[in-house]
C-alpha cells in the first residue's frame, strides 16, 4: 500500500501530514511513502529528511494522487480536487470540513473515492491515538486566547484581562489555561454539561455557568460582567456549532471588544464570525476566525498530527486494531 502526503495549499498553513519520525513508522509496517516536494519545509522538516526516513519524494501533488492509495493531508486543498487524477479506492485522509464539504464529499464517494475525517473520530477510550481533533482543539484554543488578546487595544492589554470561555471542550480549557499563563483575571466558563464544572475550575475559571438550549445563561453573564474577550469553543464533533452569540448578545457588548470564534468551519458560536476573516461590528465589536491557528505552532502541533495520522493510516491498511466502521468517520 502507497501512502502519499500532501504539501498544505489553505491559506496560511504551515503544518505537515507526516513527519518523518511518521514515515518511519509507517515504512517498517512495510507501507511505502510518497511525499509532495516541500510538503515539511513550513514545520522544518527538508525534503531530505524525508528521503533519510525512507520516503519518495515527488515534484508534484498529481504524482501523489495518482499512484497512493491513501492520500493525506492537515487541511483540504485550495485547488480543486476534479483536477487530480483521483482513482476509485482512494481514501483521502485529514481534516475535512464536513459543513461546508459535504456536497464535494459525497460527489467524491459516487465516484469511489473515501473520505476519512478527522472531524468525526468519535472521543473516547478507544480512538485516543487517533484523535487528531482533540490534540490540535487543544493547541488552537491556547493560540485563539493569545491572538484574542493581541487584537485588544493596548489599555485592555496593560491590566488583566477579562474572558469569557465558550465551550469546555479540549479547546475551552485550553484557552482558560492560557488565561492563567498570561495573568489575566480568572475567566467565566460556560458548559452545556454540569459534569463540565469541575475540569473548567481546574483549568483555571473562576465561575463556571451551565447553559440551557435557551441560552439564557449567556445573556446573563454578559449582562452582569461585560468581558474584555470571548472565545468561542463549542461545538459537537460532526454537527453544526450552535449560536450563542446572537444580535441580542452582541448588544451587550462594549466597543473593543474581541470575540474569537474557534468553531468558523462549523458555522460558528456568533452569528457575526466571517470563516477566516476579522471583522469590525458598527458597535465596535471586533470578531475574527481563521482556520488553522494550530499552524502558529507548526512543529509541535504536525509532530502530535503526524501521530494521529500515521495511527489512523495503520488502522485503514489493517496494521493494527481494526478501522473504525464507516458510520464512524467515514463520508
Amino acid at each position: 500500500m502507497i501512502v502519499g502526503v500532501l504539501r498544505e495549499t489553505a491559506p496560511r498553513e504551515t503544518r505537515v501530514a507526516l513527519t518523518p519520525d511518521d514515515v518511519r513508522t509507517l515504512s517498517t509496517e512495510g507501507l511505502r511513502v510518497l511525499v509532495d516536494e516541500g510538503a515539511g519545509r513550513g514545520a522544518g522538516y527538508a525534503d531530505a529528511a524525508y528521503s533519510a526516513s525512507g520516503a519518495v519524494v515527488v515534484a508534484d501533488r498529481a504524482t501523489v494522487f495518482e499512484r497512493a492509495d491513501i492520500v493525506v493531508w492537515v487541511k483540504p486543498p485550495a485547488f480543486e480536487l476534479d483536477s487530480m487524477p483521483l482513482r476509485a479506492g482512494t481514501t483521502l485522509l485529514g481534516f475535512q470540513d464536513p459543513h461546508y464539504r459535504r456536497e464535494e464529499i459525497d460527489r467524491l464517494r459516487r465516484r469511489g473515492v473515501e473520505s476519512v475525517a478527522f472531524d468525526e473520530v468519535p472521543r473516547d477510550d478507544t480512538t485516543t491515538e487517533i484523535d487528531a481533533l482533540s490534540t490540535m482543539s487543544r493547541i488552537a484554543g491556547a493560540e485563539g486566547y493569545a491572538e484574542g488578546r493581541r487584537l485588544l487595544a493596548s489599555e485592555r492589554r496593560t491590566r488583566p484581562v477579562r474572558a469569557l470561555v465558550l465551550g469546555c471542550g479540549a479547546a475551552g480549557l485550553a484557552a482558560i489555561s492560557a488565561a492563567r499563563a498570561f495573568g489575566d483575571e480568572q475567566p467565566v466558563a460556560i458548559g452545556n454539561r454540569l459534569e463540565q464544572r469541575a475540569a473548567a475550575v481546574a483549568a483555571g475559571a473562576g465561575r463556571f455557568v451551565p447553559n440551557q438550549d435557551d441560552n439564557a445563561a449567556v445573556l446573563e453573564t454578559l449582562a452582569a460582567t461585560p468581558p474584555d474577550l470571548v472565545v468561542c469553543t463549542a461545538v459537537h464533533r460532526g454537527s453544526p456549532a450552535p449560536r450563542l452569540l446572537g444580535q441580542a448578545e452582541l448588544d451587550l457588548l462594549g466597543p473593543g471588544t474581541v470575540i474569537v470564534d474557534l468553531v468558523g468551519k462549523a458555522g460558528g458560536n456568533c452569528v457575526a464570525t466571517v470563516p477566516d476573516r476579522t471583522v469590525t461590528l458598527p458597535n465596535g465589536v471586533v470578531v475574527t476566525h481563521r482556520s488553522n491557528y494550530p499552524a502558529g505552532r507548526p512543529a509541535s502541533a504536525s509532530r502530535a498530527y503526524g501521530a494521529a495520522a500515521a495511527a489512523m493510516v495503520l488502522r485503514i491498511a489493517g496494521k493494527r486494531r481494526s478501522p473504525l466502521t464507516l458510520d464512524e468517520n467515514v463520508f
